[in-house]
C-alpha cells in the first residue's frame, strides 16, 4: 500500500466541511504520511506538525514483527527475519507482504494458544483479534514506508522530546523549524511546551475561521 493510498483512506473517513484546513499533525511513526495527507488536501499547503517523527524502515518493520513474534515465545534469527521481512517484498509487494507476514503470526498464534490450554474455538478467536490489530498496524507502517515526504512547500514544525533522537526523520524542502523541548517522550503531547509550540505556529499560519485536522499514529 502506498502512502498516498493509505492519506486517501484517511480522509475518506475524516469529517469534512467548508473551513480550509490550518495543520496537519503526526505522531512517531505516522510522520510521512502527514505529508501525504496535506498533499491529498490540495489549495494553500497547510502547516505540518511532528511529533517525535521517525521514519519507518525495512529495519523498524523488521524488528516489530520479531517483538510481536516474541510475545508468542517465538524468536528469530537475524537470517530467518531477513527472509520473512524481505526488502525486494517491501518495496515491490507491500500488500502481499502484509499478507504473508499476518498469515504467518495468526498460525503461530493459534499454536502458542493451543499449547498453553486454549481450545481451538479460542485459539481461533483470540488470534483472530491479536492478527485483526496487527494487519492495522502493520499497514500503517508499510504505507509510512511508502510516503512520499518531498518536495513539500509548506511549514514544517518539529517537536521532539528530551529522551528523543532529533535525527530519526529527515525531510527535504519546505520551511522547517525544529525545537527539542525539555519534557520526556511520554509527556510530550501533553505538555504545557507542546501546546505553546503549537498555538504559536498556527497563530502565524491560520485566520480566525480555520480549523485543525490531525493524522495521528494509532499507536507508538
Amino acid at each position: 500500500m502506498s502512502g498516498a493510498d493509505y492519506a486517501a483512506r484517511l480522509l475518506a473517513n475524516a469529517p469534512s466541511g467548508p473551513a480550509p484546513v490550518a495543520a496537519v499533525a503526526a505522531y512517531c511513526a505516522s510522520a510521512p504520511l502527514a505529508f501525504e495527507v496535506a498533499a491529498a488536501l490540495g489549495g494553500e499547503p497547510p502547516a505540518i506538525v511532528l511529533f517525535d517523527a521517525e521514519a519507518t524502515s525495512r529495519e523498524s518493520i523488521a524488528a516489530d514483527y520479531r517483538t510481536r513474534l516474541a510475545g508468542l515465545g517465538v524468536q528469530l534469527d537475524e537470517t530467518e527475519l531477513s527472509e520473512r521481512v524481505d526488502a525486494v517484498a517491501l518495496a515491490d509487494a507491500p500488500e502481499r507482504l502484509v499478507e504473508e507476514l499476518t498469515g504467518d503470526l495468526a498460525r503461530r498464534a493459534r499454536a502458542a494458544l493451543r499449547a498453553a490450554g486454549a481450545d481451538e474455538a479460542e485459539s481461533a478467536a483470540s488470534a483472530t483479534q491479536l492478527v485483526n490489530a496487527y494487519t492495522d498496524w502493520l499497514s500503517h507502517l508499510v504505507a509510512a514506508h511508502h510516503a512520499r515526504t518531498s518536495p513539500w512547500e509548506g511549514e514544517v514544525l518539529r517537536l521532539t522530546s528530551a529522551d528523543t533522537d532529533p535525527f530519526g526523520f529527515a525531510c527535504a524542502g519546505g520551511r522547517q523549524r525544529a525545537l527539542r523541548l525539555s519534557c520526556e517522550r511520554f509527556e510530550l503531547l501533553r505538555s504545557e511546551e507542546t501546546r505553546a509550540a503549537v498555538l504559536d505556529m498556527l497563530g502565524l499560519a491560520r485566520t480566525s475561521d480555520t480549523r485543525e485536522r490531525t493524522a495521528r499514529c494509532p499507536a507508538a
